[in-house]
């Protein structure tokens, strides 16, 4: 793609791709700048405005503005090419929350109701409820 990335992201650190809950899958650095470079969304801007930090496991990602350095998106990979960065209103210490929040929901046997976790996810963000990108209904 042409795309210049931060130096930071073509070093190979020695932590490893790390599953954090479902959705929340922590890429290292090569496995960022190859997400980042390799997705086919133009209008999200990535790698010049945004980085893929993490992906869901199906296709979507998490993005991290290269403006502001902390600001975390959401890009839904069935926009296609069409897709553009979600602004979750996170910053990365309340994405991690985000994450141990929903791997905790994820191995409750029953899961908390809905309504449970809404309230936790509040909590995190105000707002963050509406703005999570996947269903809550366990």
């Amino acid at each position: 793609m042409g795309v210049e990335l931060p130096r930071v992201l073509e070093r190979s650190h020695a932590l490893p791709e790390t599953p954090l809950a479902g959705d929340f899958i922590l890429l290292d650095s090569r496995g960022a700048a190859a997400e980042t470079r390799g997705r086919d969304a133009p209008l999200a801007r990535l790698g010049t405005h945004w980085w893929v930090f993490a992906t869901s496991g199906t296709g979507d990602a998490w993005l991290m503005s290269l403006v502001d350095g902390s600001s975390i998106a959401f890009l839904d990979h069935d926009a296609g090419p069409d897709a553009v960065p979600q602004p979750m209103q996170l910053d990365f210490a309340q994405w991690l929350q985000l994450a141990d929040l929903l791997d905790q929901w994820e191995q409750c046997e029953p899961p908390p109701a809905p309504a449970h976790i809404q309230a936790l996810l509040e909590t995190i963000s105000a707002g963050l409820a509406a703005r999570y990108p996947y269903a809550l209904d366990g």
